[in-house]
Formats: structure tokens, sequence, C-alpha cells
């Protein structure tokens, strides 16, 4: 699913109550597993980064299905 409008604190929030990976796929072709609280920094800082220039592009790949949902409620929500 692709990134739009994101609130870093509620993507970390959401991010700690998935119970599966969460990955993402930057517009490098990086793919980081936001599980891992050092690939949130990076994840963050890169997603930051690209949002200066108005060019994010970045991708989150779900695993767990009950997880996709809460993101998906989240995205819709905004």
């Amino acid at each position: 699913m692709k990134l739009y409008d994101i609130d870093v604190v509620k993507l970390i929030d959401l991010l700690d109550k998935a119970k599966g990976n969460v990955y993402l796929i930057t517009e490098d072709g990086n793919t980081l597993n936001l599980k891992s609280k050092l690939c949130q920094l990076y994840g963050v800082r890169a997603l930051l980064e690209s949002a200066k220039n108005s060019t994010v592009s970045a991708e989150l790949n779900v695993e767990n299905p009950e997880d996709e949902l809460m993101f998906i409620n989240y995205m819709m929500s905004k």
C-alpha cells in the first residue's frame, strides 16, 4: 500500500501494535523491516527527507491480514 500524508507518531504506534512483519519499501528499492526500531528510525528519516523534496513514494508491505486491515483503516480515516 502506498503511503500518503503520514503522521509519524501514529505510524510508529501502529507498528508497535502490529503482530507480524511490516516492511517499508523505499523509492530506492530498499526493504526495511519496521518491526526493528533501528529500521524504523532509518525509514522515518528516509520518509522525512523525501518529503522535503515532495517525492514520497514509499510503500508498506504488511504480512499479517489483521495488521493490514489496521493500516488500511488508518489510511482511510485521513
